[in-house]
């Protein structure tokens, strides 16, 4: 009898592999994340007719725009999350870079809301008034929407990612699919409590659906068939709310199929493709069921009920206003405790000082487009950390960024070179012209800039090696053990034949030597 044996090498690899497998059947997959981006949006549907009927004066560009920053909101986050949940981006799973996304949803959120309200404020505005230009009422309400949508993607998300097996838990799968004994016993995950989380959230987001619908209609609706048909309530938010709750059903019977897995496989019991293939059609058969009597029920109003809820409603409120004042009366008895409590202090004179003293200074003036400018500084900076924060972790692909700032830095410095290749052209004497500012050429730059700058000490020593520079290209620079006094009359002789260019080199040279060697001082 022969029997294949496998080499060590081999066995460590397939553990190796196995143990960097994760659960690609669900973290892979697009149609969960795209129910929740579903169910979410149901929420921001009932938003947009809660704006229509209570903001009519609103314009219809910036309601659309609220409900489509809702609806980025909810795709970003879903999203992220789902790509968070793989193994290999375990690291970028932090508080900075989701912060930083929220960050950048609502700048995009902001420029948006300008964009549908007319154009940005002028600039003026956003200098003397930043926080009313930035903190508008349109933009509060669209943040307010961003935060509860991107906060509901991101929870629905995380809850169900979190149903996923773990790589003990699939390499025990695969050994129980192999018919092979294995005493390993995974860390179990409480899979239930997850499942428990999510429909709390789920039914949390339902009555707030519900609530919010209630409001777009204020009667008394009488009990009858096809109830919902006469709710005069626009059918896009009656579909909308139906939507939400079979699209929560779905996802909780995906849920409970991976709770089922995990449990299966942690029992080491096999399991057929068959319960997989066949669990969304039982789960959309029974779901059908379940909304076709829904819809149908006799549904009457809630005007009873409402009355009840208000009677609650105002015995908690009076408990906690008696509360207030028990412990307000409870503070004024302490305090009247306290010695000196009933006398009252007599004014005190001013000090001696206090009464000479010279009057204040007025204060600076600044101006008041300064704190603005800071402002929009500050809010710029930030927007663009962010932004390197969520992209460079994203493994986004700068390639090209960074071939454009090679680019310029190479063009900047061929310009920079070529500018100091002329800029010694630009120095020599050109025939013709008089006077000693011609005879070295001083630049236009170095006047401007850098001779305001110094001292008259350093602007002699500056002329005097300025000139021995532009005599050295010319072949008449000073000879070795040549002293300045030497040197001058050479020069003038030499290379100029103006007197006035000859005095100039003479006193510029005078002035060197008693700066140099004779400490002299020399005003302005």
């Amino acid at each position: 009898m022969h029997t294949e044996q496998t080499s060590a090498p081999e066995v460590i690899d397939q553990q190796v592999a196995i143990a960097e497998q994760y659960d690609r059947p669900w973290l892979g997959s697009l149609l969960r994340p795209l129910l929740i981006v579903l169910m979410v949006g149901c929420v921001d549907v009932v938003v947009l007719a809660f704006l229509r009927q209570y903001a009519s004066g609103m314009p219809g560009a910036l309601q659309w725009t609220i409900w489509g920053m809702g609806m980025v909101a909810a795709i970003v986050g879903c999203t992220t999350t789902t790509w968070l949940a793989l193994p290999d981006q375990r690291l970028r799973r932090s508080i900075g870079y989701r912060a930083a996304e929220l960050t950048l949803l609502l700048a995009v959120a902001r420029i948006a809301v300008w964009l549908s309200s007319g154009g940005p404020p002028a600039l003026t505005v956003a200098l003397n008034q930043p926080l009313t230009v930035l903190l508008d009422g349109p933009f509060l309400l669209a943040a307010v929407t961003i935060l509860f949508t991107w906060f509901a993607a991101v929870d629905f998300t995380d809850d169900l990612a979190q149903l996923a097996l773990q790589p003990d838990e699939i390499w025990l799968g695969r050994q129980v699919s192999l018919l092979t004994m294995d005493t390993t016993r995974p860390a179990q995950t409480d899979r239930s409590t997850l499942l428990r989380r999510f429909v709390g959230r789920w039914v949390g987001w339902g009555i707030f659906l519900i609530v919010i619908t209630s409001t777009l209609r204020l009667g008394i609706t009488r009990t009858g068939f096809w109830t919902l048909a006469h709710q005069d309530i626009h059918p896009g938010v009656i579909g909308a709310v139906i939507l939400y709750y079979l699209t929560g059903l779905i996802l909780i019977s995906q849920g409970q199929l991976a709770v089922l897995r995990a449990r299966w496989i942690l029992d080491r019991l096999p399991s057929t493709a068959a319960i997989f293939r066949n669990w969304p059609v039982y789960t959309l058969v029974l779901l059908a069921i379940i909304a076709g009597i829904a819809v149908v029920m006799p549904l009457g109003d809630t005007f009873l009920i409402s009355q009840v809820l208000t009677l609650l409603l105002d015995i908690l409120f009076s408990a906690i206003f008696l509360l207030f004042r028990l412990v307000s009366v409870l503070l004024l008895f302490l305090l009247s405790l306290l010695p000196h409590s009933g006398q009252t202090l007599a004014p005190r004179r001013a000090p001696l000082e206090q009464e000479l003293a010279p009057p204040a200074v007025g204060p600076v003036a600044i101006p008041p487009w300064l704190g603005g400018a800071l402002f929009w500084t500050s809010i710029l900076l930030l927007i663009a950390y962010a932004a390197y924060i969520y992209f460079s972790e994203k493994e986004t692909s700068l390639r090209w960024l960074h071939r454009l700032w090679a680019l310029l830095r190479q063009r900047w410095w061929a310009l920079w070179s070529s500018w100091r290749q002329w800029r010694p052209m630009g120095r020599l004497p050109r025939e013709g012209g008089s006077g000693a500012g011609k005879a070295f050429g001083r630049s236009w730059l170095r006047d401007r800039i850098r001779w305001r700058w110094l001292t008259p000490l350093q602007q002699i020593r500056y002329l005097y090696f300025q000139m021995l520079e532009v005599a050295a290209r010319h072949d008449l620079g000073r000879k070795p053990g040549e002293t300045p006094v030497q040197y001058a009359p050479r020069l003038r002789q030499e290379l100029v034949a103006d007197g006035e260019d000859g005095d100039a080199i003479d006193a510029l040279t005078e002035a060197f030597v008693r700066v140099r060697y004779a400490n002299a001082t020399v005003n302005a």
